[in-house]
């Protein structure tokens, strides 16, 4: 590990590195990487970065500023050094390496493989992981219309549990040929999952496989004279070519991907059109923010999306340029022990395909650019209102809400120049001890958020908006000078008359108070942050009270088990109807008998 010297001694350092291939690792004081690049030519490499240019980009010059040493690790080649690199970014997580995450924020379709009649349906959010999904899609149309040749061909359900279960005669679905209505028995168990199956095969992109299997069960059920069964076959096949006919990539020996990039001064994103059996059966985009490297972002995308993977198409198509093909492609081949192809200059049809990505990740770009707002300048008013010598990069709000002083819930929201910050909000269920005590409960969500245990390696605000006025601005200074922090500009706001916004009054360090000028965008935007964080608050907090509301009612009924107790809540929908219930309704209800039905009759009775 070699010291950065002074900027005077710079040009006496460069000389002594090497030329070899290898990589190198910008570390800080702590010896923490915080970049990792790979060179063919380290002393060339570093020289870029050590000379006094004038064209060295924002963040080239924070990573300067930020190193104290630099470690080198020489490689046989170029390649290796490649190789070695992503291992390193993957192993270490560097701040200032580009890191490619997932855009979480497209819709799946999704297979609940647990269930006896599985159903089929949209999905967007956190992944079970006993389901079976496909995507993402582009738009929440496309996965509306994929659901809908779902139906139609497959007559899969889409219904809730609780509906399924309480059918007694088939629904609308079915008697427009858009559902099979397996609640009503209308269809075997062993059928519905041959279905089942034969729709995963659809979104898996092997049609030619199910076209195949749909003739031959065709042929079959016809030399057996079961016409009826036959034609539903035929039906079936002549719905999947009206598809493959309206697909704008049909006629694809090879499976490929095509990589599309939309750029704007703040974002990147990389979108993945896969082609699987001659069918575009997803569209992915990746984001990367702040990209800075040593090659292309399509060739640094490339490598780190690919290298790793279990399977990988033959082909990728772009219409990008690549400095470094040769040796991409090299190392997508070994690490896929089979031939791989990067295709720059693509033909007639493959333009096609890279066409449609394109435009699908413009879309996505344009999308998220909607969501995205300027508030630079009301963060300057506010760093010159507070009198602040830092810019602010961060504002934080924390907010505290209960219920008659129980179940009691801190909140934090983070907003920067762009906007909400949703990834950085955080919730905490207070102590006991501390409930109904608005001080010590704030208290306790400022050890908790910026604790060194809970915030290790994490980035604190500039500035922490606290609800409340002077008194509880002092306590909460108070506690973060027990955590030995300093940085973070605090700035109360303080309801004012009838709570209303209008009467808000702005407290500052100081102990000046200034009432809230609507006409200024910084006032406006800090009222907007503490709402923001009050909303979150209590939303949670609301949700939690109604846990315990449904957990301390019916678990207080002696017999009732969780099973019945989840089985009781499916078929009445809530509480208020369970208490409602007859003995005969609740008889009614898998697992509960008659002498479970009566106790529970008789509890509630008992409180009204």
């Amino acid at each position: 590990m070699l010291r950065i010297p002074s900027p005077l001694n710079y040009s006496s350092f460069v000389k002594e590195l090497p030329i070899e291939p290898g990589v190198y690792k910008f570390k800080d004081l702590r010896r923490r990487s915080i970049y990792i690049g790979k060179a063919k030519n380290l002393k060339n490499r570093l020289k870029s970065y050590l000379s006094e240019s004038n064209n060295k980009t924002k963040k080239s010059r924070s990573i300067l500023s930020e190193s104290y040493f630099i470690d080198l690790v020489l490689t046989k080649s170029e390649l290796e050094s490649l190789l070695l690199e992503q291992h390193l970014i993957k192993e270490e997580k560097p701040k200032y390496n580009v890191q490619f995450k997932d855009d979480k924020g497209y819709p799946w379709i999704s297979f609940e493989k647990s269930k006896k009649y599985p159903s089929v349906k949209s999905f967007l959010g956190r992944k079970n992981k006993k389901d079976l999904y496909f995507g993402p899609f582009p738009s929440s149309i496309s996965v509306k219309n994929v659901l809908e040749l779902i139906q139609k061909v497959f007559k899969l359900r889409d219904c809730t549990d609780s509906f399924f279960k309480n059918r007694k005669r088939p629904c609308l679905q079915f008697e427009i040929g858009r559902c099979s209505a397996p609640c009503v028995g209308q269809i075997t168990e062993e059928d519905y999952l041959q279905e089942v199956e034969e729709a995963k095969k659809l979104l898996k992109g092997n049609s030619e496989d199910l076209l195949n299997d749909l003739y031959e069960l065709m042929d079959l059920n016809s030399e057996r004279k079961l016409y009826e069964r036959a034609a539903s076959y035929r039906d079936k096949i002549s719905a999947l070519r009206e598809i493959q006919r309206n697909q704008s990539t049909s006629g694809f020996l090879k499976e490929r991907d095509a990589i599309s990039i939309s750029q704007n001064n703040l974002t990147s994103r990389i979108g993945i059109t896969e082609v699987r059996g001659g069918w575009i059966v997803s569209h992915r985009n990746f984001i990367a923010e702040n990209f800075i490297g040593d090659t292309s972002i399509l060739e640094s995308f490339i490598i780190n999306h690919y290298l790793n993977q279990v399977n990988i198409p033959s082909d990728i198509v772009t219409s990008g340029v690549l400095a470094n093909k040769r040796i991409l492609e090299e190392a997508l081949s070994d690490s896929q022990g089979k031939q791989i192809r990067i295709i720059t200059k693509p033909g007639k049809k493959d333009l096609g395909l890279i066409e449609i990505s394109q435009s699908n990740t413009d879309f996505s770009l344009k999308r998220a650019n909607k969501n995205r707002r300027n508030l630079g300048p009301q963060f300057l008013e506010i760093q010159n209102l507070l009198k602040k010598t830092t810019g602010i990069k961060n504002i934080e709000a924390i907010d505290v809400s209960h219920h008659s002083g129980k179940n009691a819930v801190g909140a934090s929201v983070v907003y920067d120049q762009r906007g909400k910050r949703t990834d950085k909000y955080r919730l905490y269920n207070l102590k006991k001890e501390n409930m109904g005590d608005d001080i010590a409960s704030m208290k306790e969500v400022i050890r908790r958020r910026y604790g060194k245990k809970n915030n290790e390696g994490g980035a604190l605000s500039d500035l922490l908006i606290i609800d409340g006025g002077y008194t509880h601005l002092k306590a909460a200074r108070s506690e973060l000078e027990k955590l030995k922090i300093s940085a973070i500009g605090l700035v109360a706001l303080s309801k004012g008359f009838h709570r209303k916004e209008e009467f808000d009054s702005l407290v500052k360090e100081d102990g000046a108070v200034l009432n809230i000028n609507r006409r200024s965008k910084a006032h406006l935007i800090l009222q907007e942050i503490r709402d923001e964080s009050h909303r979150f608050s209590i939303k949670n907090q609301r949700k939690n009270l109604a846990k315990q509301i449904r957990k301390s009612v019916l678990d207080d009924v002696q017999g009732v088990g969780s099973k019945n107790k989840l089985s009781l809540l499916r078929y009445f929908g809530d509480v208020e109807h369970i208490k409602k219930a007859s003995i005969t309704d609740l008889i009614n209800v898998n697992g509960i008998g008659k002498h479970k039905a009566t106790a529970i009759y008789n509890y509630f009775q008992s409180k009204i």
